[in-house]
């Protein structure tokens, strides 16, 4: 079963979690029992900050502010979460969040996104075009991997290319797979550093 755990310090959490998810077990200390099928939504809190637990547990880490900040995503997404977000998101926000991070990925707003794409174009070690993980792609999947690591969305990718935009999902699935690498941010950080 998909467990939706909230730990939180606040005495009235949102309502809006029980309207995403029915279901949640909200409570103020991690249970023990969380597994891999577990989503653990921390509120104003990040993994380390958890006494006695770590990532290992095979379940999947998504930190909420109550002010969110590019900062504190940061910080979240080094300690292990998959996603960031604003504790106040709406509930069907909090769905696509589970659904993206369920599925292996990654989920930021926008802003810290772009942040985390831009610095890492910018600190490649070797120009990303010469990166020697390309070599292992077709030429198409090479234009759409050096697209995404640029911080470019699908749509954009595909009108600049003349393609349809499944098309373009499809080289991503294909470009995710023969690298290893889960989703964009980590298409990007591969590019940035020499192999």
């Amino acid at each position: 079963m998909e467990r939706n755990i909230f730990v939180t310090r606040s005495p009235q959490p949102p309502e809006r979690w029980r309207q995403a998810f029915p279901e949640a077990e909200i409570v103020v200390r991690l249970p023990d029992d969380v597994d891999a099928n577990s989503l653990v939504w921390l509120h104003n809190l990040t993994p380390a900050q958890l006494p006695g637990t770590s990532p290992l547990s095979g379940a999947r880490w998504v930190v909420m502010h109550d002010e969110p900040s590019d900062e504190g995503g940061l910080a979240a997404l080094a300690q292990g979460a998959a996603a960031y977000c604003n504790a106040h998101a709406t509930p069907e926000l909090l769905k696509s969040i589970a659904t993206v991070v369920r599925s292996q990925g990654l989920w930021v707003g926008e802003s810290l996104l772009n942040r985390l794409l831009g610095g890492i174009s910018l600190r490649a070690s070797v120009p990303q075009e010469q990166h020697p993980a390309l070599t292992r792609l077709s030429e198409r999947e090479r234009e759409v991997a050096l697209c995404v690591a640029r911080g470019e969305q699908n749509k954009v990718i595909a009108r600049r290319l003349d393609l349809a935009e499944r098309t373009i999902k499809a080289h991503l699935t294909s470009v995710f797979e023969k690298l290893g690498v889960r989703d964009r941010l980590q298409l990007a950080l591969l590019l940035s550093k020499s192999d």
